[in-house]
């Protein structure tokens, strides 16, 4: 890390990392625990290669933990307040569409 480099600097770097919805939904989906390449392509209905290559970005990125079983190779949560930070995000969001929905409503009143 050079004396450049700022705490904002390495969020920036974690949020771009997280800046696609493939990436959150790979997230999410191993909030459940552990898995491989093929089972996450299979379970978010896209190419193993596009997979790979997602995981790879939240690997160099630290959001990802990769350990190797034989052929295989099974990803995880480095960190499990990452997920948090996701929850916290989609609570937001959520809070979010309520405002908007009940600002509809009142112009339809």
């Amino acid at each position: 890390m050079s004396p450049q480099t700022t705490i904002f600097d390495l969020q920036a770097e974690l949020c771009l990392a997280m800046g696609h919805s493939v990436r959150q939904q790979i997230v999410h989906l191993l909030h459940e625990g552990p898995k491989r390449v093929n089972a996450i392509a299979e379970e978010l209905d896209i190419r193993q290669a596009t997979a790979s290559r997602h995981l790879a970005v939240l690997r160099n990125a630290g959001i990802l933990s990769s350990t190797r079983h034989g052929t295989d190779i099974v990803y995880q949560i480095a960190n499990p307040r990452i997920t948090e930070i996701c929850e916290m995000m989609r609570a937001v969001l959520a809070e979010r569409a309520n405002q908007r929905s009940g600002i509809f409503q009142n112009i339809q009143e």
